[in-house]
């Protein structure tokens, strides 16, 4: 029997011719599932860059769709009456002034004298609005300086509120007061009116005088707040002052002074401790010095309606005071003369 061709395999030989399929198949089958990997890889590839591209357009849209909104929203906007263009053209800011009367409701069926108390209403709105806002900011409060700059414009803006509230009352009754030609009467209330406005106009420069030195979100949220405030009062004292015989010509929108009251004392000595008579926003010096008896104050300005004083109105007085200053410029206004 031949068992020679039984013998071990040429290395060289059929065994090899045996394996190339095989590899060549296994190349093959490798080639086939990178070109799926990269047919893949592109079809998700376009896949993205066009749904990118939808939505580049569909923001394009929005954004035109808004912008064209706000067009049509801003032309159809109800234009100023006559009424209102008069009573804006006396104030400093009368594009603030028509933007904010055209929002408040009734303004544009209201007459000249109706927009005056309009435009009290509208400010006092406003004015809630920004103290109800800064009110949640307590929790971002962060250390003792900023609480106390923070605390003190909360009881400013609640102070400005009050100032303008009684500016209402007083507006009403001397309204009621017309038909009786209670001259007197009217003429005392519009010096109250005028007096309330002037310190509502000045809190807000007060309020922010505590952060000047402060910086962070507290501060910012408070300026972001308080903007356009001491416009909106400014142009509410000016549409009042048009509306009678007053001129304000002159007087500061910003002015950093206060006017302030103090109940009378029953002595001229300071006793115990004087802070607890003036409000936390108030320096110690401008305590000790509202504590003084009068006659130790040298009053840069004295008011006094018989003529005895420096002049005769606060408004007169507060025209009188510098825009800068480095000390304090001092009003004296003499009660019941």
């Amino acid at each position: 029997m031949d068992f020679d061709r039984l013998g071990p395999l040429d290395p060289g030989g059929s065994s090899r011719r045996s394996t190339a399929p095989l590899t060549n198949s296994t190349t093959s089958n490798s080639s086939q599932k990178n070109n799926k990997k990269l047919i893949m890889i592109s079809i998700l590839a376009v896949t993205l860059i066009i749904a990118s591209a939808i939505s580049a357009t569909l923001i394009t849209v929005i954004r035109s769709r808004a912008s064209s909104n706000d067009q049509n929203s801003a032309n159809h906007r109800a234009k100023p009456t006559q009424a209102i263009s008069r009573t804006c053209s006396k104030t400093r800011y009368p594009s603030l002034c028509i933007n904010s009367l055209l929002d408040f409701p009734g303004s544009t069926a209201a007459s000249e004298q109706q927009l005056v108390h309009i435009s009290f209403n509208m400010t006092h709105r406003h004015i809630s609005k920004a103290l109800f806002a800064s009110s949640g900011l307590s929790y971002a409060v962060s250390n003792s300086r900023v609480r106390a700059a923070y605390e003190d414009c909360l009881e400013l803006m609640d102070e400005s509120m009050d100032s303008i509230r009684m500016s209402m009352d007083s507006l009403t009754t001397m309204s009621s007061t017309l038909s009786r030609d209670d001259e007197p009467s009217n003429a005392a209330g519009s010096e109250d009116v005028m007096t309330w406005l002037s310190a509502a106009l000045t809190n807000q420069d007060t309020c922010m005088e505590g952060f000047e030195d402060i910086s962070g979100t507290v501060k910012d949220q408070m300026v972001n707040n308080l903007k356009d405030l001491s416009e909106l009062v400014s142009n509410s004292l000016a549409i009042f002052s048009g509306s009678g015989d007053f001129d304000l010509t002159g007087v500061p929108i910003q002015n950093k002074r206060r006017l302030l009251g103090i109940e009378k004392q029953d002595n001229d000595d300071v006793v115990g401790d004087i802070s607890r008579e003036f409000p936390k926003w108030l320096r110690k010096r401008d305590r000790r010095l509202l504590s003084l008896p009068v006659s130790e104050i040298q009053a840069d300005v004295i008011v006094s309606k018989s003529g005895n004083g420096t002049v005769k109105t606060i408004t007169e007085a507060i025209k009188r005071a510098p825009d800068h200053s480095s000390r304090r410029f001092i009003i004296y206004v003499r009660a019941g003369r």
